[in-house]
């Protein structure tokens, strides 16, 4: 969820808040936040894109995501630009 509202921020769909205000609450309740809370590591951004093309989600090779206009504004984005995609876990997995 803190992904969907950081990558919407960065797509200028909703304020950069709107992720901070999910971590805090995220964490509040002991929830996972990052990808470096997943265990065991995660391959790089190139395997990542691999994987995600193979959701189930994935219409015609087009990516399908669930982002936000707001916290509670959630909406279906269809045709999500791989490489924005790809730019934003590279940033995510080096930070």
């Amino acid at each position: 969820m803190v992904l969907a509202h950081e990558f919407s921020a960065r797509m200028n769909l909703c304020s950069p808040d709107d992720g901070i205000r999910v971590e805090a609450h995220l964490k509040a309740v002991g929830l996972p936040t990052r990808l470096s809370d997943v265990p065991g590591g995660l391959p790089d951004a190139q395997d990542l894109m691999k994987r995600i093309a193979q959701d189930k989600k994935v219409s015609r090779g087009t990516l399908t995501f669930i982002l936000t206009h707001g916290v509670g504004k959630a909406f279906i984005a269809k045709d999500v630009p791989p490489a924005a995609v790809e730019a934003f876990l590279n940033d995510k997995l080096a930070g």
